[in-house]
């Protein structure tokens, strides 16, 4: 019974030492993880039920009972104290092995975002065991492979940061006993990504980043984070502090809408971050001026007529920057001289009002004459305005207008649209009329009749002041006549032709010559237009004309070039006889073979038996002359 009993705890206690190997192999991982976190940590599990199964005894599955030896019941009256002492010695001496302790791993948290790290990190292995070895293998972004053994208590291994790249750096570790085989689970895997440099950021504002932009601006920014890092998370565009868009895209575009005042750039900032939290932050500044320049002519109305003086105040304004500023006066006095002016002194200030940018110059017009007050403002997005006046000083006369615009023009036809206060400007009532060849007009009235016109117009006021305008003009609705000379339509001409195009009225402008669908580039001369056409084939010519109306006209015409005849062909073409030698008769048919003048073509083949039939009939009649001859010997 005493044996029995120590037995079982012989069992016990082997049991004990067993387990606490295994868990003491098993907390290798533990301390992996409880010092590293789990950020991407790949560890070897195993399943409980295997490991259970594993370290299991077979000794111990068996029954007690069965493994009884009847010898061992003689020795029942042995003295248990001696055998209790042998028993003992066995687990003792197993107990002397000591278990082996799992490495140690230390290196700090990623410092990025996304479990990246963007500074290089620090990691120390430490074997920590009496017995077996500790084996690593650390391969980093480049595939660089450095490995090594730690086999004494308590030594360590420093990977240092300029082991680390940028990407995916991998550490394997492991623990072997004194036979070379792997301890179970002792594997651990981490792996470190890295990501030490920031995102590069190019941009590129359409038209550039100094000029002023109308409407919107348009920024393309492209990013890239390189071949081994996190790559683009985020692009942000703000406009001062709002975000005006956001992409994940490495390029895009963004539309800047805000306006820029007096002057000043609008700032935009593009943040660009990768995954690992890595930011570049380039600032800039864009220009846009959506509105146009003010400006005014003021103290006067268009079209105004006085006796006084004018004084004219020129006025612009802009809420930016102004890029010109610029006012003409052009004047005509009555007997017909102009002489034009520019404004060169301006004020330069800022309106009270508004605080915009403000330019203005003033000036009196004294003697008399038609003035043309023009003014232009411009602002450096491009933004024009323009501004016309018309003052006419006159002391005098009234003034009749538009009928100096009908001198010497050509019209489909004349109808007078303008009101009585449109067509005479004066500054006290009056009284006109208009004639047309000599007949009253009636303002309105449309007139088609083609040919020359004449149109008076004459105005009295109520000083008795006369003026009158005059104006000629002709009607044209009649679209020009083409004159094709020395050549006809279908015709056929040999070896070449020089002919001439012209307009019927000299007045009418040809447009354009085309030949075959060729424009040409000729010379008028006095005949009209001078053509030589030398190459033999198929033409087509198309003249477009038009006259000072308006009137347009296209005429076209075709025709054939063919190559010069020979002499044979010459010869042969007339032969259309018979020949006829005593009671013979001899007949040549000759097939006559139709030209086609219009399509030019002309085959050889025919010429040529043309000219073999007239040898043939001439070698046919040299023979029945001998012939006869010979005949005529015989019988004299």
């Amino acid at each position: 019974m005493g044996r029995k009993i120590k037995k079982a705890i012989t069992v016990v206690i082997a049991g004990m030492i067993i387990g606490s190997q295994f868990a003491d192999m098993s907390a290798v991982g533990s301390i992996v993880q409880a010092e590293a976190g789990d950020h991407r940590e790949a560890e070897k599990e195993t399943d409980p039920e295997e490991d259970k199964d594993e370290n299991k005894n077979p000794e111990e599955d068996k029954d007690p009972e069965e493994d009884k030896n009847p010898e061992e019941d003689k020795d029942e009256n042995k003295d248990p104290d001696k055998d209790s002492e042998k028993e003992d010695k066995d687990p003792e001496e197993d107990s002397e092995k000591e278990a082996i302790k799992p490495y140690q791993i230390v290196y700090n948290e990623p410092d990025g975002e996304n479990g990246y790290y963007i500074h290089r990190p620090d990691v120390r292995i430490t074997h920590m065991s009496k017995r077996g070895t500790t084996r690593y293998l650390f391969k980093n972004g480049n595939n660089e492979q450095q490995e090594g053994i730690l086999d004494r208590q308590n030594e360590s291994f420093l990977l240092k940061q300029l082991n680390f790249t940028d990407g995916g750096n991998e550490l394997k570790i492991w623990m072997e006993d004194e036979k070379g085989h792997r301890v179970e689970n002792s594997e651990s895997q981490k792996e470190f990504w890295l990501d030490s440099s920031k995102p590069v950021v190019h941009y590129e504002i359409t038209g550039g980043s100094e000029i002023w932009h109308k409407d919107i601006a348009e920024v393309r920014v492209e990013s890239s984070d390189g071949l081994n890092g996190s790559q683009i998370a985020e692009i942000i565009c703000k406009t001062g502090e709002k975000v005006i868009g956001k992409s994940n895209k490495e390029t895009e575009k963004f539309r800047i809408e805000e306006e820029s005042k007096n002057g000043e750039g609008i700032p935009v900032t593009f943040i660009v971050k990768d995954v690992a939290g890595n930011k570049t932050i380039v600032t800039d500044k864009v220009y846009i001026d959506r509105n146009v320049p003010e400006a005014a002519i003021q103290g006067v109305q268009d079209y105004m007529i006085t006796s006084k003086p004018v004084k004219v105040n020129y006025l612009a304004e802009e809420e930016n920057i102004f890029q010109v500023v610029q006012a003409h006066i052009s004047k005509e006095d009555i007997t017909g001289r102009k002489e034009e002016t520019e404004i060169t002194e301006w004020r330069i200030g800022k309106s009270d009002e508004s605080g915009k940018m403000r330019k203005e110059s003033s000036q009196t017009l004294t003697e008399d004459g038609i003035y043309k007050l023009r003014m232009n403002a411009a602002d450096m997005a491009g933004h024009e305005n323009q501004v016309e006046r018309q003052v006419i000083i006159d002391k005098e006369n009234p003034v009749i207008v538009h009928v100096d615009e009908l001198d010497g023009k050509y019209l489909k036809y004349f109808r007078w649209d303008y009101s009585a206060g449109e067509s005479v400007k004066d500054f006290t009532s009056y009284t006109y009329t208009m004639k047309l060849d000599d007949t009253v007009y009636r303002p309105g009235e449309k007139i088609e009749k083609e040919g020359m016109h004449t149109l008076v117009v004459e105005a009295v006021d109520s000083a008795g002041n006369k003026s009158d305008a005059k104006a000629r003009f002709t009607i044209d609705h009649t679209p020009p006549v083409i004159r094709f000379e020395n050549i006809r339509e279908g015709e056929s001409y040999e070896k070449e032709r020089k002919f001439y195009i012209r307009t019927e009225n000299p007045e009418d402008q040809i447009e354009y010559i085309k030949i075959n669908g060729k424009k040409q580039n000729r010379k008028k001369q006095k005949k009209g237009y001078e053509i030589q056409l030398n190459e033999a084939k198929n033409y087509e010519i198309e003249v477009k004309a038009k006259d000072f109306a308006g009137n347009e006209k296209v005429s076209q015409i075709g025709f054939e070039i063919y190559e010069e005849k020979s002499l044979w062909q010459k010869i042969a073409e007339p032969v259309r006889k018979y020949i006829f030698y005593g009671n013979e008769k001899v007949i040549q048919d000759e097939k006559m073979v139709k030209e086609d003048k219009k399509e030019g073509k002309k085959k050889n083949i025919i010429l040529w038996e043309r000219a073999v039939l007239f040898g043939a009939l001439i070698v046919v009649g040299i023979w029945k002359r001998e012939k006869v001859k010979e005949i005529w010997k015989n019988l004299s």
